[in-house]
């Protein structure tokens, strides 16, 4: 049990659990949880009706370290119930879990050492197989984004470098990023971007989370291909899907945010972005020939291709150009 004179002085740090069909991982996460180095700790659990023994899981934590859970009553999906979960957190900060990870043990205490004024902490993670075997790359290394500390709204907005089980965050943020907007489909993504618009975002290069991944995980565990490489895929169309729902997410998210614009505390700079961003989609998910994806790609290069270099970036943008008038060629009905 946890030493009362010291949690008593500790803040207390909510751990927000999302669950669904979990168990075979679950104790393994848990158990690391509850082995934190920082003891003032709670666990607050909300599953998405799993039929496996998750919940049987849950109550056995419930009974031995007071882990609080609920059971959805119909399947939300995982951003909702993560949703629920933090709103059912009491801490002043607030730490999100997935339910197949293993944190290391002073994961709570160095997040907590480094968020300093900034609304939201954030690492990076080992990466490990189904069996918890260590693989070669760490989660930065192979997500093609460049982690960032700040307010950079504009980067946030087309980059998701924060991944939940990494974040540490205050709950101040909790109360302006709560309740999750319907068009956002990535929590921690959202509540990042929240972040960047009020106290900012604090990255530390420690790797404190060994990040399971899956058969079916979208994070791959291979270092990023070579400049050539990827630019033959991409003029070859062979990352075409990829792309096409990245640009439809850039498009709905820009007209979602300009929408929230009182509640993000836009101004005419960020709206202006915004505008320019939905155009930047739209002109690429038109197969008709548009300069202003060129044009756009140049502007905002070192926000759209954060992990090249400054060569590379000059590449992509001109790559732009060529992959429309191709696609043009190809569909000489749509000009």
């Amino acid at each position: 049990m946890p030493d009362c004179s010291v949690t008593s002085i500790l803040p207390l740090i909510s751990v927000a659990l999302a669950t669904y069909n979990g168990g075979r991982f679950l104790r393994e996460q848990l158990d690391s949880i509850y082995s934190q180095s920082w003891e003032n700790i709670e666990v607050v659990a909300c599953d998405d009706c799993s039929t496996d023994d998750t919940v049987a899981i849950l109550d056995e934590y419930r009974q031995s370290h007071g882990l609080q859970y609920e059971v959805n009553e119909r399947n939300l999906g995982f951003v909702r119930n993560f949703e629920k979960a933090l709103a059912r957190c009491r801490g002043m900060f607030i730490a999100l879990a997935d339910q197949d990870d293993i944190w290391l043990p002073q994961k709570l205490e160095r997040l907590m050492a480094g968020i300093g004024e900034a609304d939201l902490a954030y690492s990076d993670a080992l990466l490990v197989d189904r069996d918890g075997r260590e693989l070669p790359v760490s989660l930065i290394q192979t997500a093609g984004v460049r982690p960032v500390s700040g307010r950079s709204f504009n980067y946030f907005v087309c980059n998701a470098c924060v991944t939940g089980c990494t974040t540490l965050i205050r709950r101040d943020l909790l109360e302006k990023a709560l309740p999750i907007p319907v068009c956002e489909i990535y929590h921690d993504w959202w509540i990042a971007v929240v972040a960047s618009r009020y106290g900012g975002v604090r990255y530390l290069p420690e790797r404190l989370v060994k990040y399971r991944q899956h058969d079916d995980n979208d994070t791959g565990a291979t270092i990023k291909t070579a400049l050539l490489t990827r630019l033959a895929a991409h003029l070859r169309g062979e990352t075409g899907e990829a792309k096409i729902r990245y640009y439809r997410l850039l498009r709905d998210r820009a007209l979602c945010y300009v929408a929230l614009q009182t509640r993000l505390a836009l101004g005419a700079e960020e709206l202006r972005f915004l505008g320019d961003i939905q155009r930047y989609a739209e002109s690429l998910l038109d197969r008709r020939f548009h300069i202003a994806s060129f044009v756009l790609a140049f502007r905002y290069r070192t926000i759209l291709f954060p992990a090249a270099g400054h060569v590379e970036k000059f590449v992509f943008v001109f790559s732009k150009l060529i992959n429309k008038i191709v696609s043009s060629n190809r569909c000489p009905q749509c000009l």
